[in-house]
């Protein structure tokens, strides 16, 4: 029973990677699994609507149950990694005396779905729920870090890159060096680009087919969260972030695909952040 669920998990992945509907004889080659068993499971998960048959080809592709019920896991990814990450933000909060901030990738936004306050009496606080850019917020930058190349240059042509402050990096040009930076160590810094006077820290998340579904930052107010004391926080954002990822199956996924490796996951790393103005003693706003 266990044996045939895992080779029907083979078949399933098999499909869903493939960016086209594809051959039997292609299934069995990925899988390595005898013809005859590859037909019988692809006759059962077509009957459930897991996969789906072109009648015109005869090829194999994802059905609309696979995607009804990813459908359902990605509205509820959002309040699994919050709970993953939790453990991880309470413990950069104490460590660093700062605000952290969970962000999820939604569109072409992110959404802060999760933070951990600071106890300093100026401090950084974004509202849970809230929509912001990813261009120009470190967990943003962080999250576009992560994407292939082809995503990114599908994200930029869709997004106008406005300008929030003098230090907003609003061409293309310009983001694409920093997020290129960004990857090479791991983590990103938002240096005052969308908020003056904040300066933020973030590192991304991915999940076990390694694609960067969010990110976990730490921001401050440039009075104490200089641009230097945000790279040396890096490391352990980046630490705990990796963290969150193997928790999501990120290096298993990996090594199962055989399609990632130590190389592609610095590669698909990054991002800095910010956030808000004082108000009430309290730093307030939407970037970190």
């Amino acid at each position: 029973m266990v044996q045939s669920l895992d080779r029907a998990f083979d078949v399933l992945e098999t499909l869903a990677a493939s960016s086209d509907d594809v051959a039997l004889s292609y299934i069995t080659e990925r899988t390595g699994l005898p013809l005859g068993t590859v037909h019988r499971l692809l006759s059962a998960l077509v009957a459930r609507g897991y996969a789906a048959q072109n009648s015109e080809t005869r090829l194999y592709g994802p059905g609309a149950g696979l995607l009804e019920v990813a459908a359902r896991a990605a509205l509820s990814r959002r309040f699994d990694l919050a709970r993953i990450a939790r453990p991880g933000l309470q413990e950069l909060t104490a460590t660093t005396e700062e605000t952290s901030n969970l962000l999820i990738l939604q569109g072409d936004e992110g959404v802060y779905s999760e933070q951990i306050a600071s106890s300093r009496l100026v401090r950084m606080f974004t509202e849970v729920g809230q929509r912001v850019p990813l261009y120009c917020t470190g967990g943003g930058k962080a999250i576009l870090a992560g994407f292939p190349p082809d995503q990114l240059d599908a994200y930029l042509s869709r997004v106008e890159l406005r300008t929030w402050t003098a230090k907003t990096l609003a061409s293309p040009q310009l983001l694409l060096r920093e997020l290129a930076r960004a990857r090479e160590r791991g983590f990103a810094l938002d240096d005052e680009e969308r908020e003056s006077g904040v300066c933020c820290v973030a590192a991304p998340i991915f999940d076990r087919f390694g694609r960067c579904i969010g990110a976990l930052s730490i921001s401050g107010p440039t009075t104490r969260m200089s641009i230097e004391r945000a790279m040396s926080l890096g490391p352990l954002v980046r630490h705990v972030a990796d963290r969150c990822s193997g928790q999501l199956g990120f290096a298993l996924g990996a090594e199962a695909q055989g399609n990632r490796g130590t190389e592609e996951q610095g590669r698909r790393r990054a991002g800095a952040q910010r956030n808000k103005g004082v108000e009430e003693q309290e730093c307030r706003g939407t970037d970190c």
